[in-house]
């Protein structure tokens, strides 16, 4: 009994000891200062400010109208009725659209052809050509997706009014058209803007890499020095690695215990992206991906020889850990291999859970598979982490 109780008080000695090393090692470091300070919330305030518009609105295109009708220029009126298109210069022929267009001054063409309204008139089908800037998914978007809407309002006026000549009722003219009624509503990114589905998504994944670079750095200053022994001097003992790990991964989670209600609490409110979960379930989440992430974060960084080393992985990973989280691309489509390397990666389950919380209002039942593969994660990474500081100080 006397040397359970013996070990138990060296073990919490030696937590509040790590706690304490690394935190003067934080603070005394201007480095990891600016890589917690100014990347976590510098960089994120300045993303979110970036795409505080949420959507793209009046984006400039180029007319070409080769029939100059009444109707033509009603057609051109709608088009710049709404806020997706601002129909900019109207131009005589299509080379000099195309000279704008790959001078940059708009983003797309719509050609009007020849007899629009003549072949309207007649019955017969009207063809409205349009060009749009596939390199850039946004804009691509928003001049088809507005183009689209405009031909179907327009055709629906023009069916409607024949029939409407024809003595039918204005009522029975339009159910005519539209004999099924379509109502669509946006489920939780109400709006569509690109902010609200980007930077909660960014918001997890910045809390990884922001803590494998820093612990990176400390980590491998230590490595130069050969210090990490006489910095936790119980390490080499029988169990002496896990008061040191459980203490580094207290002391990061209590950091961003502070630093996520400033990111969703005042970050997300001015620039109102909205937050559907009680800041008491995004803790409870948050807890085991900090601490997979830190344990982690401690086995690369026992590869690294210089402090310098940290910087240059977290460059050469930090695209691929961004591609596999499903921010680019959805991670449904990757083949089979590299949806298991994912699943390995603290920001995959992190991110989903994140966003389900914050966006989806999700209870926290829904998200306990991604909670419990992050603690799967935890326990994986602390035996890895475990093991090579105990072979690290043995050498």
């Amino acid at each position: 009994m006397k040397k359970i109780i013996k070990s138990y008080h060296r073990s919490k000695i030696s937590f509040w000891n790590s706690i304490h090393t690394e935190w003067n090692a934080i603070k005394n470091d201007k480095a990891i200062i600016g890589v917690f300070l100014s990347i976590t919330l510098l960089i994120l305030v300045a993303y979110t400010f970036v795409y505080s518009n949420q959507v793209v609105k009046k984006v400039p295109v180029g007319i070409v109208n080769q029939d100059a009708s009444k109707l033509s220029r009603d057609y051109i009126a709608m088009l710049n009725s709404g806020d997706g298109l601002e129909a900019k210069t109207i131009y005589t022929d299509l080379q000099e659209a195309k000279v704008a267009y790959y001078e940059n001054e708009i983003k797309g063409i719509i050609i009007i052809p020849n007899n629009f309204e003549k072949n309207i008139k007649r019955g017969k089908q009207v063809t409205i050509t349009t060009y749009s800037d596939a390199s850039n998914m946004l804009f691509y978007k928003k001049v088809l997706g507005t183009v689209s809407t405009i031909n179907g309002f327009f055709n629906a006026g023009i069916i409607i009014k024949k029939d409407i000549s024809k003595g039918m009722s204005y009522k029975q003219a339009v159910k005519n058209y539209t004999p099924i009624k379509s109502v669509s509503n946006s489920l939780f990114n109400i709006s569509g803007g690109y902010a609200t589905y980007l930077i909660p998504i960014l918001t997890a994944l910045i809390v990884q890499l922001v803590l494998l670079m820093g612990i990176g750095l400390i980590n491998g200053t230590r490595n130069e020095d050969q210090s990490m022994k006489s910095n936790f001097p119980r390490i080499a003992h029988k169990g002496g690695t896990i008061p040191v790990l459980l203490g580094k991964a207290v002391l990061y989670t209590f950091l961003y215990l502070i630093i996520i209600p400033i990111q969703i609490g005042i970050v997300f409110t001015l620039f109102s992206i909205p937050v559907r979960s009680s800041l008491i379930t995004v803790y409870i989440f948050i807890i085991p991906y900090v601490f997979s992430v830190v344990f982690l974060g401690i086995i690369i960084s026992s590869f690294f020889k210089r402090r310098e080393d940290s910087l240059l992985f977290i460059v050469l990973t930090s695209i691929p850990s961004l591609m596999l989280s499903g921010l680019s691309f959805p991670s449904e489509g990757f083949s089979e291999f590299y949806q298991i390397i994912s699943q390995f990666i603290p920001s995959t389950h992190g991110i989903d859970g994140f966003v389900k919380l914050t966006q989806m209002k999700a209870s926290f039942i829904e998200i306990s598979t991604e909670w419990y593969r992050l603690w799967g994660l935890t326990l994986l990474y602390f035996i890895m982490a475990s093991f090579l500081l105990k072979l690290k100080v043995k050498n």
